[in-house]
């Protein structure tokens, strides 16, 4: 639980509820194995988000009480995995309850969201105690009677006699009887080991009625009695009173009489409680001699003089008695939590009169302050509370304070009430002790409004000065009678012609010295004084960063020249007649065929000289039919004479580049003879017979020239170069080629085929 709480890292929430529009109400949930998937939030009518849950921890119970205005609300469970928190990890749950009438739970939720609708009608936490005034115990903060009402009611022969006892350190050790010496017969008896640690230092009191007498018999049982200072602790005490006397107080703290083991009282007898004298005095508040104890009224002689107290007020009276405060007013109420964890089922009650508030708050605030309207005539009382109806465990309640504090303060800023922190602890017992009422301290203090003593005012207090103050009550030497421009800096300073004692604004012109000679570098426009420094116009280039800057110019005459760098010899390749700085980069004339297409292109060349060659593709070998002697880049369109025995107008068909490739891939159609098969055949210009020549082993590369798509009749791997030695295309394993984007001219075609690399050359029309 501690670590959850300290967790909390809540949207703020202020959770401030008030008896007559106020509702609050219990969340709580069990988480699953898996806390941190599960969170939830409120939403009140107008879909805005009044209360959010913190970070939840896996398989943890949370109780977490909202405060909240009376009103209709949607509750919302969230799993972000979408399976809920009920049941396939752990049995999880969520609910939301008061003790008004509202519960809801859910046990089976197993999805992403679950809305709860509901209405919060004006309901306050339950405070349990005794209601009955007349009752020893009664408790003014509760609202519902818990039955623990201890009523004492003597009869006329019976003296009331109470016993205070504070334990020590060691309180297990502790215990006593009360013995009526009439019977024998105890009156209250309490054994060691009933008091627990968390019983440290704390007093309880012990009422009964006595007819004759009574006998205490105080034991401990380790033998140091309730001299807790004599093992490092601190010591307790016991004191018997009746009819408003002391008549036994234990002053042997160690037992020593009686072997430390043991303290007796000894018979004490007891008489009943003689009636109360009549006390004569004056009841009348309003009177100086008023008194406060008195029963019956007497005469009252001096009435107070209601005046200012304060001798360091202006207004002091000397002659007043009582002072003319101010009420009510507002008193600031500031809750701190440290560590910001939320007071969970817990809250502060302030009580006035017949009014009473309530406060606490929630995770993620660490300070909350609320104004409320107070009579300085009476005593507030500020006291801590827990919702009866449901009860967080003592570890739980005692954790959630022990960062807390409590702060009360006027419209002044005076501090009427500072607990400081753990302030619901200081009863004696230890952090993380269980609460045990009525030890739950009260805190009390008396608001204060101010009075009617004024503060001194400071002023001029002339009538005849300029500024005669009617609203102060002290003269403070401020009084002026010649108003005017008072500072040196100003123009009119000088020319209103006299010297005034007080400024009041007609300083409105700075006098501003400086050229005032409109053909000077440095004229000043706004010059009302000349101070004799003018500095005459030099033009030229301003800029430092320019080609001509001029170091004595003052004035820039727009003539400013960028540096523009480049090669600046004209006898260079590349000379930049914009330039003016030389930056290195001159580039010497190189003369040669700068046409990348032509025969003779020189790369290194950056000056045409008019010697380009055009490239001529086409048979180089003079032997070949088709020789070109005008050729100076040689194709492989070379045709030599096959020795056919026939063809379709020899030597027609060799000059044809439809049927000049049959050369070498028909031996029949060659050497055999020429007919009308080998005509349809091998009319590849016609568009026939192309199955069988694909059909054919043997490597055929057609058409050449080639238009769009070059075909191989086998499957291949080929590389396609241009006439620099150019990878332009690459293919493997295929039988076509994309040809439409190459650039007219000549290719050479290297193919990779049955363990031989074929090259080819091929003309791109």
């Amino acid at each position: 639980m501690k670590n959850f709480l300290l967790s909390l890292l809540l949207a703020p929430l202020t959770l401030f509820a008030q008896p007559d529009d106020a509702s609050w109400l219990n969340v709580t949930v069990q988480t699953d194995n898996y806390g941190g998937e599960s969170s939830w939030e409120i939403i009140n009518s107008d879909s805005n988000t009044v209360a959010a849950s913190p970070p939840l921890a896996d398989n943890s119970l949370t109780n977490i009480m909202v405060f909240l205005p009376a009103g209709e609300y949607n509750f919302i469970m969230y799993d972000s995995f979408g399976d809920g928190i009920c049941c396939s990890f752990g049995q999880g749950f969520f609910g939301i309850t008061n003790t008004c009438g509202l519960e809801e739970f859910n046990y089976d939720f197993d999805g992403a969201i679950d809305t709860i609708p509901f209405v919060l009608e004006p309901c306050l936490p339950v405070l349990l105690g005794c209601m009955n005034e007349a009752a020893d115990n009664y408790n003014p903060w509760a609202n519902q009677d818990d039955g623990s009402c201890e009523i004492i009611e003597c009869d006329s022969l019976e003296t009331q006699v109470t016993m205070e006892l504070t334990l020590d350190t060691w309180p297990a050790e502790t215990g006593f009887t009360l013995v009526n010496i009439a019977d024998g017969q105890p009156y209250e008896q309490v054994i060691p080991g009933e008091f627990d640690f968390g019983d440290q230092l704390v007093t309880y009191t012990y009422d009964f009625c006595v007819a004759l007498g009574f006998e205490l018999i105080l034991v401990d049982e380790f033998g140091d009695g309730l001299n807790g200072s004599e093992s490092g602790g601190e010591d307790g005490s016991c004191v018997i009173t009746a009819c408003d006397s002391v008549i036994w107080e234990l002053e042997d703290l160690a037992f020593s009489e009686f072997t430390g083991n043991t303290e007796y009282s000894g018979p004490i007898f007891t008489e009943p409680c003689p009636p109360a004298p009549d006390v004569v005095g004056c009841m009348d508040d309003d009177y100086i001699d008023y008194n406060p104890l008195a029963t019956v009224q007497d005469t009252c002689e001096t009435l107070h003089v209601w005046g200012c107290l304060d001798p360091e007020a202006f207004n002091y009276d000397s002659l007043a008695t009582i002072s003319d405060n101010n009420s009510p007013c507002s008193i600031t109420l500031t809750l701190e939590d440290d560590a910001g964890d939320g007071w969970g089922m817990s809250g502060v009650g302030m009580k006035q009169g017949d009014q009473q508030w309530l406060f606490t708050i929630g995770p993620g605030i660490f300070s909350e302050s609320w104004d409320i309207m107070l009579d300085e005539d009476e005593e507030v009382d500020i006291y801590y509370f827990q919702d009866g109806g449901q009860q967080s465990s003592a570890q739980e309640l005692a954790f959630q304070t022990l960062h807390n504090s409590i702060l009360v303060t006027n419209e002044n800023g005076d501090t009427l009430l500072a607990e400081g922190q753990n302030p619901f602890l200081d009863n004696g017992q230890g952090a993380l002790q269980p609460f045990k009422a009525p030890s739950w301290p009260v805190y009390h203090f008396q608001p204060y409004c101010g009075n009617s003593c004024e503060p001194y005012s400071y002023g001029c207090t002339d009538t005849m000065a300029q500024n005669y103050n009617a609203g102060v009550n002290t003269e403070d030497g401020s009084c002026y009678y010649q108003a005017g421009c008072t500072q040196a800096g100003y123009l009119e300073y000088y020319t209103q012609g006299y010297e005034a004692d007080y400024d009041n604004g007609d300083c409105q012109t700075l006098a501003v010295f400086g050229c005032m000679d409109e053909e000077a570098f440095n004229y000043n426009p706004e010059a009302n004084v000349d101070n004799e420094g003018c500095i005459p116009v030099v033009l030229g280039c301003t800029n430092p960063l320019a080609f001509n800057y001029n170091s004595t110019a003052n004035t820039d005459d727009d003539s400013c020249i960028p540096f523009v760098y480049g090669c600046t010899d004209a006898t260079m390749f590349n000379y930049d007649p914009e330039a003016n700085a030389e930056d290195g980069s001159c580039i010497p004339y190189i003369y040669g065929c700068t046409d990348s297409l032509a025969f003779n292109y020189d790369p290194t060349a950056n000056t045409d000289n008019g010697s380009c060659e055009e490239v001529v593709v086409d048979c180089m070998d003079p032997a070949a039919f088709n020789y070109n002697p005008n050729a100076n880049e040689a194709a492989s369109n070379c045709l030599y004479a096959a020795d056919c025995i026939t063809g379709p107008g020899e030597p027609y068909w060799l000059n044809d580049m439809c049927y000049a490739w049959v050369i070498q891939a028909d031996p029949y159609c060659c050497d055999e003879g020429w007919d009308n098969t080998c005509q349809q055949t091998y009319d590849y210009c016609a568009a026939t017979g192309i199955e069988a020549i694909l059909a054919n082993d043997d490597l055929v590369i057609y058409p050449n020239p080639v238009n769009d798509i070059l075909n191989i009749n086998q499957n291949v791997d080929i590389d396609v170069f241009d006439y620099s030695g150019r990878l332009i295309a690459s293919k493997n394993n295929t039988n076509a080629i994309e040809a439409s984007l190459w650039t007219p001219g000549m290719y050479t075609v290297c193919i990779a085929y049955k363990n031989r690399t074929i090259i080819r050359r091929i003309i791109k029309q």
